[in-house]
């Protein structure tokens, strides 16, 4: 493939480009285009391992160049996954966290499936409560032999 006439833009034009960019990956982009552009590279794969890309991430960021120009490839990429939950349903959470209602990760988990209708596992609900700052839920133990209303007659009796 002749890169010299699909690339509009000059040598030195992309060199300015790399030089200007504060993102390596951005930076890294526009080299692949310079140096296929200069003739440096005679291939998509063989530039991309001079700045350490495989075979199949130059294919992507020439198609990237070929559909939006190197305006494209200078984006800036949008990083990070905020999850499931919606920002309503993120105050709808912490608004039951604040009641105290969850004792347990179970316990937001099952609030979280049936109140909100998302599925979350033990241990998604556990990096949700990290990510949301959360304080850290864990049950407390019960003995086995415990009777289940014990708790609640032993307080009232204690209590007069």
């Amino acid at each position: 493939m002749n890169y010299d006439t699909k690339i509009e833009e000059s040598v030195n034009y992309l060199l300015e480009q790399e030089r200007k960019s504060t993102l390596a990956l951005v930076r890294d982009r526009v080299r692949l285009i310079r140096l296929l552009k200069s003739g440096e590279a005679k291939t998509q794969s063989a530039a991309g391992q001079v700045i350490g890309l495989c075979e199949r991430q130059s294919q992507r960021l020439w198609r990237i160049y070929q559909q939006e120009g190197l305006a494209g490839l200078q984006k800036k990429p949008a990083w990070g996954y905020w999850g499931k939950l919606s920002s309503v349903q993120i105050t709808q959470l912490r608004q039951f966290l604040l009641d105290d209602q969850a004792e347990t990760l179970a316990d937001i988990q099952a609030y979280l499936k049936d109140n909100l209708g998302v599925s979350y596992t033990i241990g998604g609900v556990s990096d949700l409560c990290k990510r949301l700052k959360v304080k850290l839920k864990t049950g407390r133990p019960v003995n086995v032999r415990q009777q289940p209303g014990a708790i609640d007659e032993f307080k009232k009796n204690s209590k007069t």
